[in-house]
């Protein structure tokens, strides 16, 4: 359409070359243009910015393209949200069609980014509408739009109070956008003296007018028309140029388009086929990542156990060599109070054997003197015997000796036997001593063999330690592989957000579909949230929750009872479904909130 603006300029700045004289009435009736070359279908397009109630601002498609693309801004609508409609007009200055959209722009008077509704195609599908003086126009608003997904980016025009439609018919008969009109009439001739002798004036020559000073009203309009004849034979003569130019130019540059076109298909395919590969990898490093996470934690909650198992090993370790330990200690103390004892007790038993050989000599001396006493006493009855016939005063020294040797005797055998207990009560301590020290021996060796036992236990439990740290030192490797593979997860979605952003700069714009929803058009910034959660943007778009839309979703791919799984009426829309009303049938329904339920009869 730029091309066409610019043959139009250059085609009124021809006509003002040929210094034609203006006239508002003589430019009607005279300069009349046969437009009958131009495609009859053909049609304006224009958009018109609406105030509280007047129409604020107007211009061509082409500089509302060059405000989208962010090449210029319009700063009296700054900071906005607008409502804005597009006009399609005949070269008659009647509407045609018209979508009425809503549009944002920020504080310096550029349009969102984000904006992308097709209004060319929501014009050609529209539906009818209001009779603006050339029939039923094609109307597409918010209460009659022919995509359903965009039925939020449009509103409603009124006809109540401030007419919407009657400010779009005055703003177009305005023609503030100087549009080429061909429905010029001869509605007012002025009064104009005679020219001279026509000639066909070349393109750069000046076209001089006289006045007329005709005498009659038939002459006058004779000599007009011949003299509109003349100009409109040099408006074909020139129109006839211009298309032949255009021609021209459309020969000459219809390579290049043809190449630049092909470029750009072969460009957007590429860009396509990238596309969907970059989402193929990114489903695939979403997966991968979602198992290196879960493998991750679950490497995390088996080391966080080990290293438990460790700590706790490693305290029972400590625990059992502070009582090995403290065991050697008691051992060692026992041990050298026990040899002390027993050196004590060797050292009595020494004393008292020696004791008891003193005794036992001093018993056997006793015994012997007894003996020779005995033997004494048997010599001398003999001798008694053998002097009883002697003096009485021998005899009776000699009982008196008896006597005495009779109490010595006594005396001795007191001792002796005294010597006797003594030694028996040695013998006793003798042997009591001796079972304490095979007592002590067997402590002693009952001590050893505990000593054996932690010793045992102190290297079981070194070996589980060694164990323990070489499991620990496998988890800590297996953690360090893991950080490695998050890491290279992460530089591969930098990659993958760096191609989102190179995707949003080159305005890529991405379609799905989901059931109920329709066609979700998806910027490139917002293609990884949709990967991530594409059910909720369906949602959101149907006006649901999650769960509801979920619970439709079942309904609508099995559209039978919940309960006795007997086919029910499918519903179509979302927002139309209720759960436990519409997924149960007329037995199984819920009413008020509470499930009417039915025995079954034999």
């Amino acid at each position: 359409m730029l091309w066409k603006s610019q043959l139009e300029n250059g085609f009124y700045s021809t006509i003002h070359r040929l210094n034609l004289p203006y006239d508002p009435l003589y430019d009607k009736s005279v300069l009349r243009l046969n437009m009958s070359s131009r495609k009859n279908k053909e049609l304006f397009e224009a958009i018109c910015f609406f105030g509280k109630k007047a129409v604020i601002k107007e211009m061509r498609y082409s500089e509302f393209e060059a405000v989208l693309d962010g090449v210029v801004g319009v700063s009296e609508l700054a900071n906005k949200t607008v409502n804005a409609a597009y006009l399609k007009i005949n070269h008659s200055l009647q509407v045609h069609s018209i979508v009425t959209f809503t549009i944002e722009f920020n504080e310096r008077g550029f349009a969102d980014e984000d904006w992308n509704i097709p209004l060319r195609h929501l014009a050609d599908n529209a539906g009818p509408g209001p009779d603006l003086g050339a029939g039923p126009i094609r109307l597409a608003c918010r209460s009659q739009c022919s995509v359903s997904w965009y039925q939020r980016e449009l509103w409603e025009p009124s006809q109540d109070g401030v007419n919407h439609f009657v400010l779009l018919k005055d703003a177009v008969k305005r023609n503030k956008l100087g549009l080429i009109v061909d429905d010029l009439g001869f509605d007012e001739i002025p009064t104009l003296s005679p020219p001279p002798a026509p000639e066909v004036p070349v393109i750069s020559e000046t076209v001089e007018v006289p006045t007329l000073t005709a005498t009659s009203e038939e002459d006058i309009n004779a000599r007009l028309e011949a003299q509109a004849k003349e100009f409109q034979k040099q408006v074909d003569q020139l129109v006839q140029r211009q298309k032949q130019t255009l021609h021209g130019l459309e020969e000459k540059y219809k390579d290049e388009i043809d190449q630049v076109k092909r470029a750009m298909r072969n460009e957007t395919q590429t860009y396509r086929h990238q596309a969907q590969e970059l989402e193929q990898q990114a489903n695939h490093n979403k997966v991968l990542l979602e198992k290196i996470q879960s493998r991750n934690t679950r490497l995390e909650r088996d080391h966080i156990q080990l290293a438990d198992q460790a700590e706790t090993q490693k305290a029972q370790y400590d625990e059992l060599k502070d009582e090995y330990l403290g065991l050697l200690r008691n051992q060692r103390s026992n041990e050298n109070e026990e040899s002390e004892k027993v050196v004590e007790l060797k050292e009595q038993l020494t004393l008292k054997s020696v004791e008891i050989d003193d005794l036992k000599d001093d018993v056997t001396s006793q015994k012997a003197m007894v003996s020779e006493l005995q033997a004494k006493i048997a010599s001398f009855e003999q001798q008694n015997q053998q002097v009883s016939e002697s003096s009485s005063e021998e005899i009776e020294n000699l009982r008196s000796l008896l006597s005495d040797k009779q109490s010595e005797a006594a005396a001795l055998a007191a001792k002796v036997t005294q010597l006797e207990a003594n030694v028996e009560k040695l013998t006793a301590q003798l042997e009591s001593s001796q079972s304490e020290g095979l007592e002590h021996v067997q402590q002693l060796k009952k001590s050893e063999s505990e000593n054996k036992k932690l010793q045992e236990n102190s290297k079981s439990a070194e070996f589980k330690l060694q164990e323990a740290n070489r499991a620990l030192a496998a988890l800590t490797t297996k953690y360090e592989g893991i950080k490695q593979e998050l890491s290279e997860v992460e530089a591969a979605e930098a990659s993958s957000t760096d191609l989102f952003d190179k995707m949003e700069s080159l305005e890529l714009v991405f379609v799905a579909y989901h059931a109920g929803a329709g066609h979700i058009s998806l910027p490139a910034r917002q293609l990884e949230d949709y990967l991530e959660k594409p059910l909720v943007f369906a949602a959101q778009k149907c006006s649901v929750t999650l769960g509801q839309y979920k619970s439709w979703l079942l309904h609508y791919d099995n559209p039978e009872c919940g309960e006795c799984h007997v086919p029910v009426k499918r519903i179509d829309a979302p927002s139309d479904f209720q759960a436990g009303v519409n997924d149960r049938c007329t037995k199984h329904r819920v009413d008020n909130g509470n499930v009417a339920m039915f025995r079954k009869t034999s």
